[in-house]
């Protein structure tokens, strides 16, 4: 199977990492500043122009990299993992890059004929595997699946070995290339045989622009990424002492950097607006009609009853409802005690129509954690109303925090009617769209989960956990 092959292996788990991105700028940034320092100190002296505009290209082109690779490390965490295989992708070229600028540093130098070697032999082996991530990321942008995917990433995997052991042995025979005795390169007539592996990959990607499933503004987006280089290599006709195969591969890299930022962008608007929805879902979820009729027709009893009380009840129930209207603005998650003071009001409002039947306790013993504001009231409300309310002689919620190490947790629960949590959400009585909406907040905001036990005529326990580890982010989300 593709997944049991060790180079996929390899680069499944890089574009998993979290330090990819910031290792890959390093890296980049110090391969830029070698090359730099190495063109000063070995100076351009006796190097053709067609050699010193090779150079610049490189240099040029590593400093592009390096510049995405600092841009793309800077919000790790907002990308996907397609995406960070496009980071190792950058990677790989600037690699290659890197080593083509070594072999135009040391051209000619007879001095310097075993670094030539070098150079040349990692310029091969990084072709390869840049070819290895441009077939891997093309694929995926593609949304290649199935038999044949399967097949091409097979075939893909195992032809880099014997490709890498060739480009190798040119440390010990002439495969590909020479090096004279005057430091000078020549290419062998066994050249075209190191393009092999990128012409498969070519005609499996081909292949892939066929049969894949995504739009044609897509597939054309891809089909550029390998093109232009391609085209390069057409034009050129792989002349030797041209080298613009690896800056027409940056320019694909650049366009394509174009395209991921601008769906970064969509897709943070289309987040921001299904965020601002579930908001908007919320606050209205918290102020529906019924609930609005039973709080005013409580009030109105209460003006003949107890005026000072009716007076009392009026002002905290304005003082609700702005605190509801005021959640639309709210784009970061709030303090405890704010959306516990907000809470109180709610329950004060729900005690006067309950009466005793609703006893209310607060066992409070963290405070220090922020969470998105209406989060904690669709979980009170279902303890009120589905809990305590059905039961006739009422019961008790109790509104709960804990600290642990890793985590803050609220913990409402009441020992009401209960319900089966395995039940069919249409048969267990429930609201359920206050509730999806404070699931998708809690996640989307402070990385948090609900989980809910409920036993039968015993009653429910719901639990929000808040990772302390995502409290920063809450801190400074805006």
């Amino acid at each position: 199977m593709p997944g049991s092959i060790p180079f996929k292996k390899i680069q499944d788990y890089c574009s998993r990492q979290r330090w990819v991105m910031p290792m890959s700028f390093v890296v980049a940034l110090l391969s830029t500043a070698a090359v730099i320092a190495l063109c000063r100190v070995k100076g351009f002296e006796g190097m053709s122009n067609t050699y010193t505009f090779n150079l610049g290209a490189d240099i040029v082109s590593m400093a592009v990299c390096t510049v995405l690779l600092y841009s793309m490390a800077q919000d790790r965490e907002g990308y996907s993992r397609h995406t960070r295989t496009f980071v190792l992708l950058i990677s790989a070229n600037c690699s290659v890059l890197f080593t083509d600028a070594l072999c135009w540093i040391v051209q000619g130098d007879a001095a310097l004929r075993t670094w030539n070697i070098i150079a040349n032999v990692f310029n091969y082996t990084g072709s390869a595997v840049l070819i290895f991530f441009l077939w891997r990321y093309v694929s995926t942008a593609l949304d290649i699946h199935g038999g044949f995917m399967n097949v091409a990433n097979i075939l893909m995997n195992i032809l880099l070995v014997p490709t890498l052991i060739a480009c190798l042995l040119n440390f010990f025979l002439p495969v590909y290339f020479t090096v004279d005795s005057e430091g000078v390169y020549r290419r062998e007539p066994a050249f075209m045989w190191s393009q092999t592996y990128l012409a498969i990959g070519l005609v499996i990607v081909i292949i892939c622009f066929f049969i894949s499933k995504i739009s044609v503004k897509e597939r054309l987006i891809a089909a550029s990424f390998v093109m232009i280089p391609v085209g390069n290599q057409i034009i050129t006709g792989y002349k030797f002492g041209l080298s613009t195969e690896f800056p027409a591969m940056l320019v694909s890299v650049v366009l394509v950097y174009g395209v991921i930022v601008a769906k970064h962008e969509k897709a943070l608007v289309t987040a921001e607006k299904q965020l601002y929805e579930a908001k908007v879902s919320v606050m209205v979820s918290q102020i529906q009609p019924h609930f609005m009729y039973n709080a005013l027709t409580s009030i109105a009893m209460m003006c003949q009853l107890d005026p000072e009380t009716a007076q009392e009840a009026t002002v905290t129930f304005a003082k609700y409802l702005r605190g509801n209207m005021d959640s639309l603005k709210q784009n970061s998650p709030v303090p405890f005690e704010t959306e516990l003071e907000h809470l109180k009001k709610y329950l004060y409002i729900e005690k006067l129509r309950f009466g005793k039947k609703l006893n209310i306790e607060y066992d409070i013993q963290a405070t220090d954690f922020r969470l998105p504001m209406l989060s904690i009231q669709p979980l009170v409300e279902n303890a009120v109303k589905h809990g305590v309310g059905m039961k006739k002689k009422g019961g008790t919620v109790t509104i709960s925090t804990r600290e642990t190490d890793t985590e803050f947790q609220v913990i409402i629960s009441d020992d009401g009617m209960g319900f089966d949590t395995s039940a069919k959400r249409e048969d267990d009585g429930r609201s359920h769209v206050g509730m999806e909406n404070t699931r998708t907040r809690l996640k989307e905001m402070c990385g948090g989960t609900v989980i809910i036990d409920s036993t039968p005529g015993e009653g429910t326990t719901a639990t929000i956990i808040l990772p302390k580890e995502e409290q920063n982010n809450a801190d400074t989300l805006s």
